[in-house]
């Protein structure tokens, strides 16, 4: 990348895996709690990532950022008052536990998108994804200020 002019790098993390409700299905899990084993495997190469980061910041002199997006998506589950989310066990398609991608296609969706944290069971709303994008942006800008 640096040989081809590359001066900045942008490595968006992993979310927390356990907590998506196909996960959480598949897994048997109550849907209140996150599957932990999962979320710890993310943490884990979210966290190798970093050092890979780290490393070809010192050796490549490359201006890095990580998003991440595990803690930001944890702390809405965690906390969805904040983020103004009602639902974030369950998608807005379908059963909200297994539907994702084309198989919402033709489903129920819920009346709110906004109020959940996932749209189906993987991947998170509209509103997930503008929170991820805004939390990202700022902390992006202080890392390039760096």
């Amino acid at each position: 990348m640096k040989r081809l002019g590359a001066t900045r790098l942008v490595v968006v993390g992993v979310p927390p895996l356990g907590c998506m409700p196909v996960i959480k299905t598949l897994m048997d899990q109550n849907q209140s709690t996150c599957v932990e084993s999962y979320n710890k495997a993310a943490s884990t190469f979210n966290s190798k990532i970093q050092e890979k980061l780290a490393t070809i910041k010192a050796t490549l002199r490359l201006k890095s950022a990580y998003l991440d997006c595990f803690n930001i998506i944890q702390d809405a589950v965690n906390h969805p008052r904040k983020y103004g989310f009602v639902e974030t066990a369950m998608g807005c398609c379908g059963t909200g536990t297994v539907e994702y991608g084309n198989t919402c296609k033709g489903s129920s969706v819920c009346e709110d998108p906004s109020k959940y944290v996932f749209w189906d069971a993987v991947h998170p709303t509209q509103k997930m994804y503008q929170i991820i994008a805004e939390v990202g942006l700022k902390s992006l800008n202080e890392s390039f200020l760096l």
